[in-house]
């Protein structure tokens, strides 16, 4: 069975049997005449309620955190509100952590909800998030959660190797 193309006159059972990229449910939600900004998940829910002949869910007022952050980074840089994993917090933290660091997560959340606290709290979250073990990978990140999965079930395969299987999976019904 090939994955169908998007239309109209799918069903929302059929609808969410494939996997979709963003990209596709953005033009099929303009198409249908929904709103095609958001989530994923929210763009996806729009579009099954319509298939469904159910009025959309409302979409979630976009709320946008501005932040002053400042150009350099130290332990004792205390982490202002709305502040955002950028390219310079990155550097600050491979300098701390190591050029293995990666935003994961935890450290994610840290920084959301860190306001007030000092980048050496953070820093010494990430430590102890690593210590932890991989976290669950939430549902929405499905090519993430494929890969961990692929490759802890094949643990020799390569990286060219899960992305052709993952390939190979999207293409085919979730059921």
């Amino acid at each position: 069975m090939t994955r169908p193309r998007l239309a109209a006159s799918m069903s929302a059972t059929e609808f969410r049997r494939w996997y979709w990229l963003k990209s596709e449910l953005a033009a099929f939600a303009r198409e249908l005449g929904l709103s095609s900004t958001g989530l994923k998940g929210d763009i996806a829910a729009r579009i099954t309620a319509h298939l469904s002949g159910c009025s959309p869910p409302p979409s979630k007022p976009k709320v946008r955190k501005t932040a002053t952050m400042p150009v350099a980074f130290t332990p004792s840089t205390v982490i202002g509100e709305g502040w955002r994993c950028t390219k310079q917090l990155r550097a600050f933290f491979e300098s701390q952590c190591g050029a293995g660091f990666r935003f994961n997560a935890s450290l994610r959340a840290f920084i959301a909800s860190g306001n007030g606290q000092p980048l050496s709290a953070a820093v010494a979250a990430y430590s102890e998030s690593l210590r932890q073990g991989p976290q669950p990978i939430a549902a929405q990140f499905e090519y993430n959660r494929h890969m961990r999965a692929f490759k802890a079930a094949y643990p020799g395969s390569t990286h060219a190797e899960a992305v052709a299987a993952w390939r190979l999976k999207r293409e085919k019904p979730r059921d």
